[in-house]
C-alpha cells in the first residue's frame, strides 16, 4: 500500500498521455512520499502537514486561526467550496460518499453498484484538476453496521476508479476507529488506497500503539476527533450520557493531540481534522460543534490554533467547568418546581460574561455514525437570573428526562457551554436519593 503512490502517478500519467490529457493538466500535484518509514505529503512540491477540520463553512475565519485543510463527507456544493478554499489558501480532502449497508445499500446488486461507481467517476472527472484539491476521502465509515468484507470491496473499487482518472492526488479510506484488524486489512486488501483516515474519539490517545499492534506500517491521518463520543461517556441512572463542558473538551483535545498526533507528525501521521467546524444536533446541539449555531467559537478553537501555530490567540473563549444545582438533586426534581442553578465559569481576558439558560428535552434518538437527528426545541419554562452566573429555573410540568443548558458569551465572538441532565418526577413522587 505505502509504495503505490509514485507508481500510480507514473502509470496514471502514462494513461493520460495516451488520451492526450497529461500535458494540459492544470491542477495541484500531490505526492505521498515515504523515506525510511517516514511519510510526507508534498503539494506542488511543498510539504503539507494537515492542520484541519471537518466542515466547509466560514473558511476565512478558519484560515485566521491557522487551519490549512478541510475535509468533506460528500460532494454537496463541492465546486463552490473548492473555489472558496483556494481563495483562502486552504486545501481540501474531497469526500467521495459511498452508501452504507445499514441504510439498505446492496453492493451485490449490479444496478446499485454501477450507479455508485458512475457517481464516483463523474465526481472525480469534474473536480480532479482543482488547485485546492489535496486528496480524495474514499467513503466515510462505510463499514459501520455492515459487512467489512463488502466495505473493503466498495472502498477499493471506488479507489481504483480514482487512481485511473486522477494520478495526482492520494486516496484515503476513512474508517470508524481501527477495530482489531481494520487498518491492516485495508493495507493488505485495498491496493488502490494510499493511506487511512481514522475517526477516533475517546480512544485516540492509543491509536498509534494499536496501529503498530495490527502491523500497519503505512501513513495515516486522524479524520475526526476532539471530544469523548456520546456513546463513550458515563451515564445518569436513567441512561442519559454526561457531556463534557466546552472547557473539558478543550482540555481533552489538547491532551490527545499532544499524545497521539504531534509526536507522530513527520513520521507516519500526516495530520488531523477536528470535528466539527460548524454545529449539528447529535445527542445534543453542543456535543460536537467547534462553533455555536449563533456563530461564536468555543475554547477548542483557541486550543487548536495554539497547537497549529504555536501562538496563543489574543482573545479567547470563556471557561466553563460545570453547572451546579443548588438545594436539589438532578436525579429526581419535581415537575413545575423552581430550582436554583449556577455555572462555574471564568473569563481569562476579563471580558464581561453574558449568561443564557435553556431547558431542552433529552434526545431519545439512537442514531449511529452521525446520522441525521432532528433539532430539539427548548421547553417554554420560566427562567430568572439569580446573580451574574446563576438562575432560578421552573422545571417542566411533564415528567421525564431533560437537560439544563447554559451558554456563556464574552461579547467578542466567543462562547462556552455546559449542560446538566435532570430527571423530572411527578410532584407526588418521592425524589431519588441517588
Amino acid at each position: 500500500m505505502k509504495n503505490t503512490t509514485l507508481l500510480s502517478i507514473f502509470t496514471g500519467c502514462l494513461s493520460l498521455l495516451v488520451g492526450g490529457g497529461c500535458s494540459s493538466y492544470e491542477g495541484s500535484r500531490v505526492e505521498l512520499i515515504e523515506r525510511d518509514g517516514r511519510f510526507t505529503l508534498l503539494k506542488d512540491g511543498i510539504p503539507h502537514t494537515i492542520h484541519g477540520v471537518g466542515g466547509h463553512t466560514d473558511l476565512e475565519r478558519l484560515a485566521s486561526y491557522g487551519g490549512n485543510t478541510v475535509r468533506t463527507w460528500d460532494a454537496e456544493g463541492i465546486g463552490e467550496m473548492l473555489d472558496e478554499a483556494h481563495a483562502q489558501g486552504i486545501s481540501v480532502v474531497a469526500g467521495i460518499w459511498l452508501e452504507h449497508q445499514r441504510h439498505g445499500f446492496d453492493y451485490d446488486d449490479p444496478e446499485q453498484r454501477a450507479e455508485e461507481l458512475e457517481r464516483v467517476e463523474l465526481l472525480v472527472r469534474e473536480h480532479r484538476e482543482h488547485p485546492a484539491l489535496l486528496a480524495w476521502g474514499v467513503g466515510n465509515e462505510v463499514e459501520l453496521g455492515g459487512d467489512f468484507d463488502v466495505a473493503l470491496r466498495q472502498i477499493n473499487d471506488a479507489a481504483a476508479i480514482v487512481r485511473r482518472l486522477d494520478p495526482h492526488h492520494p486516496r484515503m479510506a476513512i474508517i470508524a476507529e481501527i477495530g482489531d484488524d481494520k487498518a491492516i486489512r485495508i493495507q493488505n486488501e485495498c491496493p488502490d488506497i494510499d493511506l487511512i483516515g481514522i475517526n477516533s474519539y475517546g480512544g485516540l490517545a492509543s491509536v498509534p500503539e494499536r496501529l503498530a499492534g495490527q502491523g500497519y506500517d503505512g501513513a495515516w491521518a486522524v479524520t475526526e476527533y476532539g471530544v469523548v463520543g456520546h456513546w463513550e461517556m458515563g451515564k445518569t441512572p436513567w441512561g442519559a450520557p454526561y457531556e463534557q463542558s466546552s472547557s473539558g473538551k478543550a482540555d481533552f483535545i489538547r491532551e490527545v493531540y499532544t499524545q497521539a498526533i504531534s509526536p507522530n507528525l513527520g513520521q507516519d501521521c500526516l495530520g488531523s481534522f477536528a470535528f466539527l467546524w460548524g454545529h449539528k444536533q447529535e445527542k445534543t446541539a453542543t456535543w460536537y460543534g467547534l462553533l455555536l449555531e449563533s456563530g461564536e467559537t468555543t475554547e477548542r478553537v483557541d486550543v487548536l490554533s495554539e497547537l497549529w501555530t504555536g501562538e496563543q490567540v489574543s482573545n479567547g473563549a470563556p471557561r466553563v467547568e460545570r453547572i451546579e444545582m443548588l438545594d436539589a438533586n438532578p436525579s429526581g426534581v419535581y415537575a413545575s418546581e423552581p430550582v436554583r442553578v449556577q455555572v462555574i465559569a471564568s473569563e481569562p481576558d476579563g471580558d464581561a460574561m453574558l449568561v443564557a439558560w435553556h431547558v431542552l428535552p433529552e434526545s431519545d434518538v439512537q442514531s449511529m455514525g452521525g446520522d441525521f437527528e432532528r433539532r430539539l426545541d427548548a421547553v417554554d419554562v420560566a427562567i430568572e437570573a439569580d446573580g451574574d452566573l446563576g438562575a432560578m429555573i421552573t422545571l417542566p410540568g411533564e415528567p421525564g428526562a431533560y437537560r439544563i443548558f447554559v451558554t456563556v458569551r464574552d461579547g467578542h465572538g466567543h462562547a462556552a457551554t455546559a449542560n446538566l441532565p435532570v430527571y423530572v418526577v411527578d410532584r407526588d413522587a418521592e425524589p431519588s436519593s441517588d
